[in-house]
């Protein structure tokens, strides 16, 4: 398998070192599949496999961090999604092998729609007919050649991702890693006009010591959904097109995307193929002008902490609820017919979801809090109200895509992030209104305390 390694030369920016030097490795590979498969995130789409390519995919692994300190291990992928079980075998790998921490690795995907299926949202490809006019679902089971297609793809991902982090370890040498904050301006609530959006741009920079650059991450809150369904062929929608801007103009450097809270977000516009571009420019554009200002230097590699919680749900549904759900025709009905099937060969409906929380420290200078689940974008707003929004970085999409992870308030107002969304995802019901409390509670617990606001004392 062949590794492209951040070891090219690029135009070298003036970049004068205040505090140190970090051991950084970064490694990209190409995981586009080599063989037809059907793709994911659209029930509208064509119900064959594709081999067409529009963009290719990649993973990408950016190694922070010694040996002697713990390494912290981040991976993107252009994928719609990753479920835990795909996870948790990268980190059982990398704990093996290489010894690294649970909380020191985080998979971010790019929740790239012109993706394979990855057994995130497969019910998907069961949706016949012309979606969302007159449609069916099928309960035959996918056609042979196509569930084994998508079998294999996610078996050869695992050693894909596994070997392109243990590249980044490899690779590492010492560096200047920096970080700053920009905006850009293409998303929006795609609920309600007007509605919150995070337009927040973090980019960390990584330069060799002569000032080369080596690496680029970075991270916006919005739907990779500028291409819609009727295009079915691979690609990496605007984040990358992102990548792509940015390598280009920086020759030998390595870009990762990761995606914020963009659970309601989406491109403003839509369904060409300019847009996508024109977003990743947008990106590009941003990028490179902080890439050019006075960027905060990040001389430790990251603490990691995790916590998992339970996000209850608002009802399982009994036996005679899911037989008279069974008359819906929508994906409500079909969920019900996939449950029922369960139940009889023995299984239990969840009442709860498993959920993971992770937060990555760097120093005083920086926290990351990574978040699974297609998150809405009023956790961003709270968590930017209730701790240091200077020092905050907010990654959604990342270690396991269960579902939609909506807020309170979205979860009163109903819709497709609170309600219809949780039957593609094979979930039984919304979830409880209190997940919110349960999820911003969670994150304070293991947010170190240079972080937090302090309580404003009201002297009487």
């Amino acid at each position: 398998m062949d590794f492209l390694l951040s070891m090219k030369r690029n135009k070298k920016a003036p970049v004068k070192n205040v505090e140190g030097t970090m051991e950084v490795g970064v490694a990209q590979v190409d995981i586009t599949p080599a063989t037809p498969i059907r793709l994911s995130g659209f029930a509208a789409r064509a119900k064959s496999e594709t081999d067409k390519v529009i963009r290719k995919l990649y993973a990408k692994a950016l190694a922070l961090g010694s040996d002697a300190q713990g390494p912290s291990l981040l991976i993107t992928v252009d994928l719609i999604g990753i479920q835990w079980r795909t996870t948790s075998r990268i980190v059982e790998l990398l704990a093996k092998k290489m010894g690294i921490r649970p909380a020191q690795i985080a998979i971010c995907v790019t929740h790239t729609h012109g993706s394979p299926e990855v057994g995130c949202l497969i019910s998907h490809l069961q949706c016949r007919g012309d979606y969302p006019n007159n449609y069916h679902f099928s309960d035959s089971l996918l056609e042979l050649d196509q569930l084994i297609h998508i079998a294999q793809y996610t078996e050869g991902l695992v050693k894909k991702l596994e070997e392109v982090a243990l590249a980044a370890l490899k690779n590492r040498k010492p560096a200047l890693v920096a970080w700053g904050r920009g905006q850009a301006f293409f998303a929006e609530n795609r609920r309600t006009v007007g509605g919150p959006v995070d337009l927040s741009l973090p980019v960390l920079r990584v330069t060799s010591p002569d000032g080369t650059l080596r690496a680029v991450w970075v991270n916006y809150a919005c739907h990779g959904i500028a291409l819609g369904p009727d295009v079915n062929a691979m690609h990496g929608d605007w984040m990358g097109a992102a990548q792509e801007a940015i390598e280009t103009k920086h020759p030998g450097a390595i870009v990762l995307v990761s995606i914020g809270c963009a659970g309601d977000s989406h491109p403003r516009l839509r369904d060409k193929m300019e847009y996508i571009k024109v977003y990743g420019q947008e990106i590009s554009d941003s990028v490179d002008k902080l890439l050019k200002s006075k960027l905060q230097f990040l001389t430790k590699p990251p603490v990691g902490r995790m916590k998992w919680v339970k996000l209850p749900f608002a009802k399982t549904p009994t036996v005679p609820e899911l037989i008279e759900q069974t008359k819906d025709t929508g994906i409500k009905g079909y969920y019900a017919r996939l449950a029922l099937d369960r139940i009889q060969r023995g299984a239990a409906l969840p009442t709860a979801l498993n959920y993971l929380i992770q937060t990555w420290q760097f120093g005083n200078k920086m926290l990351m809090i990574n978040l699974g689940g297609e998150v809405v974008a009023d956790y961003s707003v709270r968590l930017r109200k209730e701790l240091k929004e200077d020092s905050l970085w907010m990654n959604a999409y990342t270690n396991d895509v269960s579902c939609y992870i909506a807020s309170r308030r979205v979860i009163k107002e109903g819709g497709y992030e609170a309600d219809t969304s949780m039957y593609w995802y094979d979930q039984p019901s919304p979830f409880s209104e209190e997940i919110e409390a349960i999820i911003i509670d969670a994150i304070k617990e293991i947010t170190p305390a240079v972080f937090k606001k302090k309580e404003r004392v009201w002297i009487k």
